[in-house]
């Protein structure tokens, strides 16, 4: 992007291996919790940032339940991301073995 601003999906999918994406989806959850204390109380909930040093990620939500959805996404994708890092994956199969 031209301006530096970065959404989560662009900062995730940068990173070259599964363990920096891990690392990077708990820096966003750590933001993301962060920001959430910070808007006990307040109803004019707009947007987060996060500046890693090599990016800036900026994101609007609606309200503080929209950051909880956010954070349960997030912990979702971390943990198929470390399924995938130790080899295990989901395997569907019918009702009878």
């Amino acid at each position: 992007m031209d301006d530096g601003i970065y959404s989560i999906s662009q900062y995730i999918d940068c990173k070259p291996n599964l363990l920096t994406k891990i690392q990077a989806i708990d820096n966003l959850i750590s933001a993301m919790e962060l920001k959430l204390v910070d808007t006990v109380g307040q109803v004019n909930y707009s947007e987060y940032s996060l500046d890693d040093g090599q990016m800036k990620i900026r994101t609007v939500y609606r309200s503080p339940n929209d950051v909880l959805a956010g954070i349960d996404a997030l912990e979702k994708l971390k943990q198929r991301y470390i399924n995938r890092y130790n080899g295990r994956r989901t395997v569907f199969r019918g009702g009878q073995f």
